[in-house]
């Protein structure tokens, strides 16, 4: 089953870190300054991964897999 990507390469982070806060640990672990630069409401996904040199598809499957609540990097206590 193909799951719909929530996030897109064209969307703006500032949008992404607004609708969906759980992807800010996403950012923050790839060491992307995005969350709270005032870049972030023009910047897209695709240019932050460019800017920052994040393998864009890789992202994208991180930031997706916050929003679906399946992040491996989730601590359950």
């Amino acid at each position: 089953m193909v799951r719909e990507r929530r996030i897109t390469p064209e969307m703006l982070v500032d949008e992404v870190v607004d609708r969906y806060p759980e992807t800010i640990p996403v950012f923050i672990r790839h060491r992307m300054q995005c969350v709270g630069c005032h870049v972030a409401r023009f910047e897209t996904i695709a240019g932050g991964a460019a800017i920052y040199e994040v393998d864009l598809n890789d992202l994208l499957q991180e930031l997706n897999a916050a929003v679906d609540g399946e992040s491996k990097y989730e601590h359950h206590a």
